[in-house]
């Protein structure tokens, strides 16, 4: 009994670990040749690779004040494992974890309309960078 209570629970947080696509714009659905796909990466749990969970994004607009978001709390759950945005320049921030190790770095992307945009972390001499593949 014991070990399908610990089976459940884990099964549940590693469920709830990523929310669904999330829609960032107003207004009706797009299709996706209109709108740019931002992915978070899901890196395999037995190898040495980060993952990489959007943390926010502050959309760059010539005036200076841009729409911004931030998601869930670093450590836990409720990070969208992609989001829906329109074309635009966006700042991103990713929290980058493995084992014990994180960082939350952040990239400033120009995204096109009909892209997807997978966020991928690397870290090296302790910086850590995001690679948009």
């Amino acid at each position: 009994m014991k070990n399908i209570i610990i089976v459940i629970a884990v099964s549940m947080l590693c469920s709830c670990g990523f929310m669904t696509p999330v829609k960032q714009y107003a207004g009706n659905s797009q299709g996706v040749s209109d709108i740019a796909v931002i992915q978070g990466y899901e890196g395999n749990p037995f190898a040495d690779e980060y993952h990489a969970a959007i943390i926010g994004y502050k959309k760059m607009v010539s005036n200076g004040s841009g729409e911004q978001k931030t998601f869930g709390l670093p450590g836990f759950t409720d990070y969208p494992k992609e989001i829906h945005v329109l074309p635009g320049e966006y700042d991103v921030q990713v929290y980058c974890f493995k084992g014990f190790s994180s960082h939350r770095p952040s990239k400033t992307l120009t995204l096109q309309a009909g892209q997807t945009y997978v966020l991928k972390c690397d870290v090296r001499d302790g910086q850590a960078f995001i690679e948009a593949r």
